[in-house]
């Protein structure tokens, strides 16, 4: 098992009320999972990633260094053998646990059978790369890739809360983002309750979402994305074992279990 120090996220933990956009954007995929019915089957839940199994189907989620209390520990456990629409559900609550396990509970319900999956061999930041080619691009969140994508598109701004090189200043984001032709955004806006902010304030953008959180929710093209760049888990017991060691998302990746998707509006 290779599992290396990884540079952990910067995400304040505190509570993330749900309302306005957010909630609306939030309650359309709870309604709309693929598989309500499937039981819980089981939760992993590592320092850096959680996972849940359920109908025989593995989804994951980013913790964001979110750490449960006692007692989501043990209301996590009530929903095995539930549907997983109550785990679910669970987006809905404040908490960051409770948020990253509801949405690793969507992630399951809607994981396709990885049997019949095509995995993509172009990676997110080759389509952002091509996409943006002499245009200017935006991207939420740092990635390993940031340095080499800025090389290889018109112009990049970044928009990350934690000071980085190149990052732009948060007071111009709002002028900023009208103005992007691409918007690649990490699905980790989803746990922070950014994610319908950011689609709002850059409608004429092509938009591009992407990381391990990925949700493969079909609803989200109906609110301007264009582009999901997600994983489905062809290993359960590897990606389980990874994520039990506290892997980082690349070392995940390394030993195996993972394939990555595309799907397109």
């Amino acid at each position: 098992m290779t599992c290396h120090t990884c540079p952990k996220p910067f995400t304040p933990i505190m509570d993330r009320p749900l309302e306005g956009a957010e909630k609306e954007l939030v309650n359309q995929m709870i309604q709309t999972i693929a598989r309500p019915d499937v039981l819980t089957e089981q939760l992993v839940v590592g320092s850096r990633f959680m996972a849940v199994i359920a109908g025989n189907r593995m989804g994951l989620s980013s913790l964001l260094d979110a750490v449960p209390k006692p007692e989501e520990i043990a209301l996590a456990q009530t929903l095995l053998g539930k549907p997983i629409g109550e785990a679910v559900s669970l987006i809905q609550e404040s908490s960051p646990f409770l948020i990253s396990l509801g949405v690793a509970a969507l992630n399951a319900a809607n994981a396709p059978d990885p049997v019949g999956v095509e995995p993509s061999n172009f990676p997110a930041e080759n389509l952002i790369a091509d996409l943006g080619k002499e245009k200017i691009v935006g991207l939420v969140g740092e990635f390993p890739f940031t340095k080499q994508l800025a090389q290889r598109v018109g112009t990049l701004h970044l928009f990350e809360l934690k000071p980085v090189p190149n990052g732009l200043p948060r007071d111009l984001w709002e002028i900023m983002l009208p103005k992007l032709d691409l918007l690649a955004i990490t699905a980790t806006t989803l746990l922070t309750r950014q994610m319908a902010w950011y689609l709002s304030r850059a409608p004429q953008a092509t938009i591009v979402i992407l990381g391990p959180t990925t949700p493969n929710a079909m609803i989200l093209f109906e609110y301007g994305v264009n582009y999901l760049c997600g994983s489905v888990v062809t290993d359960m017991e590897r990606v389980a074992a990874s994520i039990k060691a506290g892997c980082c998302f690349k070392d995940i990746k390394k030993n195996g279990g993972i394939v990555f998707t595309q799907n397109k509006k």
